[in-house]
């Protein structure tokens, strides 16, 4: 959720964590015939129970979709980690550059440290539709190629107050007007952050079915939220090996489900780089008596909506795609050895 290359913290495969929390209640064969529904074989399960993330990335219809599945088992009960597991300085800020919670309302505090990266801000200065290295709305790379006096001293001081102003008004905008708040990329062909998550949310019946409440809430939000239902709303920057640095907004739901299970949402309001959308569900399930003495497993899917990224020599999106996995890994660990530690003390 997200970002993108961390526990930031997305179809069919997405949707279909829903079944899984459900399950948590059920018997462990219903589990297992989910995993197996997923790809996974007996001994992946095994691996999967004694510790050892299995991730894998998932066929998508679109060519711009990456979706990647990813579970651990974790030797704690459910009850265990739900005490510890919305921890946002972990959760929410694992493998993160910086990060910040942001408050309600927003202050110009929050967006203090929203910067851009010394080592690109002057792609800025040439900034137009279709012709632009950050994911921004035409009238921001006008206020920012135009507004910014470059040959100044400040210059990099000048765009960074542009984009936290800019940011602000995105917060504001989004909390009373929810997806129509979201902005419209005019780098590479007007794409419009909304539909993007969307298409994302709605390329599979099973949440209706399975989730209403929360599906609806991601629609409609800032209306109809649900019972019970907790928030926030966080910036990001990450700055993953090879690629450029990436600057995303976030929005996190966490539900409780009629199911007893907690299912947590990461819905991508913005990124700088790369991603017209990103989504993420997090579920816990009960992992059976016979899986390796690991009580629970923690099972994600991830799904992303990129630009066009190049292939080729440049081979940008092989790079995305590998970093996915690898990030989806390490965020399984790095989450299973934090629950461990967290019951233990």
């Amino acid at each position: 959720m997200i970002n993108a290359f961390s526990l930031h913290m997305r179809s069919v495969v997405l949707i279909s964590l829903f079944p899984i929390a459900s399950a948590m209640a059920q018997a462990p064969d219903a589990v297992n015939q989910y995993l197996h529904k997923m790809g996974l074989d007996d001994s992946q399960i095994a691996s999967a129970a004694a510790g050892r993330p299995v991730v894998k990335l998932i066929p998508a219809k679109n060519d711009r979709d990456v979706v990647a599945f990813g579970m651990i088992g974790v030797p704690v009960s459910a009850a265990d980690y739900m005490k510890h597991a919305l921890d946002p300085g972990r959760l929410i800020g694992a493998g993160s550059t910086r990060f910040h919670i942001i408050a309600d309302p927003a202050t110009r505090a929050d967006v203090r440290d929203v910067v851009f990266d010394s080592s690109e801000y002057r792609d800025l200065k040439t900034c137009q539709p279709g012709n632009c290295n950050f994911k921004l709305p035409a009238s921001a790379m006008k206020n920012l190629a135009e507004g910014v006096d470059w040959a100044a001293p400040d210059a990099k001081a000048q765009a960074d107050a542009r984009l936290q102003d800019g940011m602000l008004r995105l917060i504001a905008g989004y909390r009373s007007r929810g997806n129509a708040a979201m902005m419209t990329y005019d780098d590479n062909g007007g794409v419009r952050a909304s539909d993007s998550f969307s298409a994302l949310l709605t390329q599979s019946t099973d949440l209706y079915d399975y989730a209403p409440p929360l599906q609806q809430y991601l629609t409609s939000y800032p209306a109809s939220r649900p019972a019970g239902t907790r928030e926030v709303l966080y910036w990001s920057n990450d700055h993953p090996s090879h690629l450029r640095p990436t600057l995303t907004l976030n929005h996190v739901v966490v539900y409780p489900s009629p199911s007893g299970a907690t299912l947590i949402a990461r819905k991508q309001v913005y990124a700088s780089h790369y991603f017209d959308g990103a989504f993420e569900l997090l579920a816990v399930a009960g992992a059976g008596s016979e899986a390796g003495g690991a009580p629970i497993y923690l099972v994600t899917v991830r799904r992303f909506r990129f630009d066009n990224l190049p292939g080729g020599v440049m081979n940008v999106r092989g790079r995305v795609r590998d970093g996915l996995v690898d990030a989806t890994r390490s965020s399984l660990q790095r989450e299973r050895s934090a629950a461990m530690s967290a019951v233990r003390r």
